[in-house]
């Protein structure tokens, strides 16, 4: 069976962390595109930030999965699926007591989730234990994801595999025709959707994963596979 829909993670995948994507990556994914394979944006970031960037990449179908799964959006039709989702008054709650007990800190406009960003980045580790401590991430057993500039709070039942098995049921895909590509372990919950699950860098080492060095080791593979 041939495959049908390729799923990307951004930061640590198609660019290094907080840089743009290179130019001859999204020519490849433009490529991938045009020989009818669907591409999938996947990432933390809000699923308005991935349309965007979808767009400047020069995609012309995309969908994309914002919030680690939370969002899933078809920019070209407006259709959108949210997954679980905290409810307003916890985020509110939570930021309230982040305000408070942590201060200078940033909230990325999420649907589903809680973000936050501390503006001195040297204070991550601060702003990872203030976040463990509240009372709201014990009582709903929500999930936390530390990363070198945000912590995210996230509902339980949220993830990058859950976001992609909606999105094979809208198109009607199977899971023989998915291939996902992703390079932390919060990507690897997209591994059971797909046939394969290519693995940027050598950190993990698991049955089923495939490793490469670089996204554009990567991207020779799957035009092969595709062809």
């Amino acid at each position: 069976m041939s495959i049908k829909l390729m799923a990307f993670d951004i930061d640590g995948t198609l660019a290094k962390t907080e840089e743009v994507i290179p130019p001859h990556i999204s020519a490849k994914l433009r490529e991938l595109e045009n020989s009818n394979i669907q591409i999938v944006l996947i990432s933390g970031r809000t699923a308005s930030y991935l349309a965007g960037l979808a767009r400047g990449m020069g995609l012309m179908k995309p969908l994309v999965a914002g919030e680690n799964g939370g969002v899933v959006f078809n920019p070209l039709n407006l259709w959108e699926k949210k997954l679980d989702v905290i409810p307003e008054e916890v985020i509110q709650e939570m930021k309230a007591v982040l305000l408070r007990e942590f201060g200078d800190v940033w909230f990325q406009p999420n649907q589903t989730m809680l973000t936050a960003a501390p503006r001195n980045l040297s204070r991550i580790d601060e702003l990872h234990e203030v976040v463990l401590s509240l009372e709201s991430v014990s009582r709903y057993d929500f999930n936390i994801h530390k990363y070198y500039d945000a912590v995210e709070v996230l509902p339980k039942q949220n993830s990058k595999g859950k976001a992609l098995a909606v999105i094979k049921l809208y198109l009607g895909l199977k899971t023989e025709e998915v291939i996902a590509i992703g390079n932390t372990i919060v990507d690897i919950p997209m591994k059971p959707e797909a046939k394969e699950f290519l693995f940027v860098g050598d950190s993990i080492k698991e049955s089923g994963i495939k490793s490469v060095n670089t996204i554009e080791e990567a991207l020779v593979y799957l035009k092969r596979t595709s062809n």
